[in-house]
């Protein structure tokens, strides 16, 4: 590691004996290292924060800083709640943080495996099991209830929040793409090649605000295969060859890092990023496909609440139909993202998909969604 970006100073039963650098955090602010011990655990994953210094900066830069902020937060105050089976990286404190260092059990033990391409059905169903476990565990968490009993402190966007205001909390909305956030991105898209688009972009924004006051969970925020780590190859089953496991796994599982987005959210927000951009496109070439993956996420999500109701005991349960309309909105909502950012993944089927959906509402002539 680099003189100038010392070790941290750890817990007195960690000595570190070497590092190594693994990745640099994108737009260069920081970079990431395993530690090696001399006890157990063996190894452990630093993710070391050293942003440029901006005379003025800007939406983007704040963006940043905030999420590093918000993801520290996360681990050593809300993940605790998350079962073991949705699998999220154990957070060590460190005794002495200049950097806002995140110091974090090395996932490559249990799951040596990364995404690598676009999943096939077997691995993207694992990570709809994981995401269906992660966001039962925060369901309706705003307003009707947090971890304590209270919502936790929320975050607001970048462009709303001032310098030297609290840091320690989530995003108020998940998801680095979210509207408030992209309003630069928005006015750079073609009116005349999206005008059947643009007018429903704010409609679809304030409807997946009012239903997160009803429906809203914790989104990680960034669901793509770069964030997504196996416990047994997958790719090498693709090939015909027994796959490689991890010494201790049995079943096929995945787990989840890189929570900068962390925040309220509808699920369908993290499962349209997660299958429109990581996924084979063949597992979305008919509706039958794509509602059947979405069914198997349903179920899942709804095994993992603890009784038949709503959390506060009132609300009707979580019901497909309602999920059905969540999922139509964050699909038209991802497009209009990338329809002024850029376009990668599985860009045709959620063209199509928002062509089809916006026009459903025009036909029925929806004033509001």
């Amino acid at each position: 590691m680099p003189p100038s970006r010392p070790v941290p100073t750890l817990p007195p039963d960690f000595t570190v004996t070497a590092t190594s650098q693994l990745t640099s955090l994108w737009s260069n602010y920081g970079h990431t290292y395993r530690l090696h011990l001399s006890s157990q655990p063996n190894s452990l994953i630093l993710k070391s924060i050293h942003p440029p210094v901006l005379d003025h900066p800007d939406e983007s830069h704040l963006r940043k800083l905030l999420s590093y902020d918000i993801e520290r937060w996360f681990y050593h105050s809300l993940a605790k709640h998350v079962p073991p089976t949705v699998k999220l990286a154990r957070p060590y404190p460190v005794l002495t943080d200049n950097e806002h260092n995140l110091l974090l059990e090395d996932l490559s033990v249990e799951f040596p495996f990364p995404a690598r391409g676009s999943l096939g059905r077997e691995g993207t169903i694992c990570v709809l099991k994981w995401l269906a476990g992660f966001h039962g565990t925060f369901f309706q968490i705003y307003p009707a209830r947090g971890s304590n009993g209270a919502v936790p402190p929320l975050i607001p966007p970048p462009n709303k929040w001032k310098q030297g205001s609290e840091t320690a909390g989530i995003w108020q909305r998940g998801t680095y793409w979210y509207l408030e956030t992209r309003r630069k991105e928005l006015a750079e898209i073609n009116e005349e090649e999206y005008g059947w688009l643009l007018p429903w972009v704010e409609k679809v924004n304030d409807a997946v605000d009012r239903e997160i006051h009803r429906y809203g969970t914790l989104v990680h925020g960034d669901v793509k295969g770069e964030n997504i780590v196996f416990n047994q190859d997958l790719y090498s089953r693709r090939k015909g060859k027994p796959a490689a496991k991890a010494e201790t796994s049995t079943e096929l599982k995945c787990a989840l890092y890189d929570l900068q987005y962390v925040g309220l959210g509808l699920p369908a927000l993290d499962l349209v990023y997660f299958l429109g951009t990581s996924v084979e496109s063949s597992l979305l070439s008919s509706h039958t496909d794509e509602k059947a993956l979405l069914e198997t996420y349903h179920a899942v999500f709804l095994e993992s609440l603890s009784s038949s109701t709503s959390k506060d005991g009132n609300d009707p349960m979580y019901d497909f139909e309602t999920f059905w309309k969540h999922w139509e909105f964050a699909i038209v909502d991802w497009y209009r993202f990338m329809a002024g950012w850029g376009f990668w993944g599985n860009d045709r089927w959620t063209e199509r998909r928002a062509r089809e959906i916006v026009m459903k509402w025009k036909a029925a002539k929806v004033e509001q969604l």
